[in-house]
């Protein structure tokens, strides 16, 4: 039994070294930063240097800094010391479960099994604008059952066993993907259970839905367009609503015990510019019997013995287009 402990044990230690091997290998290490743990997080290189993966060897970026590349690690490492990035010197392309793409970045998990793909992954100054790195970005072709379409892409995140988890759009992108609830336009991107159905989307305009408290539109205008892995409009596994985000809809409550509530989205001075407005959104979500609000506060309703009365406001959304200069008729930031 002991030499079969000993045996495992040795092979427990070479998969570790041959973790860690790739750091060791590495030429031209100019920079590196590390863990608490003293193992590496990330490095810089100023020399070629080619990298086993599962999809071929691949080239860290070494070469001078452009207008156009990113200050960004060559490699980055687990705690491990396997792979965690790789930004690459050159576009190359990089065979997924999806199909073949070019690559500037690409991200693995711990396994070695990629995680995410970015087609560029420029640097956006006033140098190298967002048109300039528009015109490097291709247009790729996608079929699913939930829809078909070209289009151009930010980035592919996929689950470790190679089902596609996200797609990030490209800015000024827009699809239309088919759900259980109809042909819905969607921008900046959506996301997938494992199994490939959809999980969230994000609405390319304002879109009325029925919910199980009646109609309710969504929209976020607040939607960061830099990942598509998180998004307002969220649905379970059967298609049905799971979240909503509404920037124009109140719902009243009338409690079991007859007690009125409201909940709508919130008018409020900018933090961060000075004499304008901003819309705090309304999150929605249903689960089981239950419905829950998420605003200024958070309140969990029974579906069953609550009674619920959805209005669509537009005048909450235009009130907010308005700069904040005379306060004499209004009471917003009270």
């Amino acid at each position: 039994m002991w030499p079969l402990l000993r045996q495992l044990e040795a092979i427990m230690i070479d998969t570790i070294n041959s973790k860690t091997s790739v750091y060791d290998k590495l030429i031209g290490v100019t920079d590196e930063y590390r863990y608490e743990n003293s193992s590496v997080r990330d490095c810089i290189l100023n020399q070629e240097n080619f990298i086993s993966t599962k999809y071929g060897n691949l080239i860290p970026k070494y070469g001078a800094e452009e207008v156009r590349r990113k200050y960004t690690p060559s490699l980055s490492f687990y705690e491990s010391g396997a792979v965690k990035s790789i930004s690459l010197e050159k576009q190359t392309d990089i065979i997924t479960p999806l199909g073949t793409f070019p690559a500037d970045l690409v991200t693995f998990y711990e396994s070695g099994v990629i995680k995410r793909l970015f087609p560029l992954n420029g640097k956006i100054t006033g140098y190298w604008t967002e048109a300039d790195e528009e015109k490097l970005c291709q247009e790729f072709q996608f079929r699913f059952p939930f829809g078909s379409f070209h289009v151009k892409i930010i980035s592919l995140n996929f689950y470790e066993n190679g089902n596609l988890k996200s797609m990030t759009l490209w800015p000024g992108e827009s699809i239309i993907l088919r759900t259980e609830l109809g042909l819905l336009p969607v921008r900046i991107g959506f996301s997938l259970y494992e199994d490939g159905k959809i999980k969230s989307i994000e609405p390319t305009y304002e879109i009325e839905l029925a919910t199980p408290i009646g109609n309710i539109k969504t929209y976020d205008e607040n939607a960061l367009g830099i990942c598509g892995d998180s998004n307002s409009l969220c649905f379970k596994k059967n298609g049905s609503i799971h979240s909503i985000t509404t920037f124009s809809s109140k719902i009243v409550i009338v409690s079991k015990d007859g007690l009125l509530e409201t909940f709508e989205p919130v008018v409020k001075p900018d933090p961060l510019e000075e004499d304008h407005l901003v819309i705090v959104p309304l999150k929605i979500t249903f689960e089981n019997h239950q419905v829950k609000f998420e605003g200024e506060e958070t309140r969990t309703y029974d579906i069953n013995t609550t009674k619920f009365t959805v209005a669509n406001d537009e005048m909450l959304k235009s009130s907010a287009s308005f700069s904040c200069g005379d306060c004499s008729s209004c009471s917003l930031c009270k």
